[in-house]
């Protein structure tokens, strides 16, 4: 009971990536849909949609607005069980 990853379903590429490394850059309306635009270590470009995980624990994105991709992260609560935690990427302007 309680929160947990999920942890039968397929991991998408940039959750092999810590959210340290990952660089909002901007967004792109398109076909009625909000990307974020998140630029890895190597300077290539990746959009994500809300629903989308990035980052290493597990962080669905929950809200992409033209500053901020927000998302909810499961992190263990160092009692044997999982939190949910807010993190976000913000645009550096």
């Amino acid at each position: 009971a309680g929160v947990r990853p999920i942890s039968n379903r397929n991991r998408e590429f940039l959750e092999q990536f810590s959210l340290d490394t990952l660089r909002m850059v901007g967004t792109l309306n398109l076909g009625g849909n909000r990307y974020g635009l998140v630029q890895v270590r190597d300077g290539r470009v990746h959009r994500v949609l809300q629903g989308n995980y990035l980052g290493q624990n597990d962080g669905k994105i929950t809200e992409i607005t033209a500053t901020r991709i927000s998302l909810t992260e499961v992190v263990p609560d160092g009692l044997g069980g999982y939190i949910e935690r807010a993190a976000a990427l913000a645009l550096n302007e």
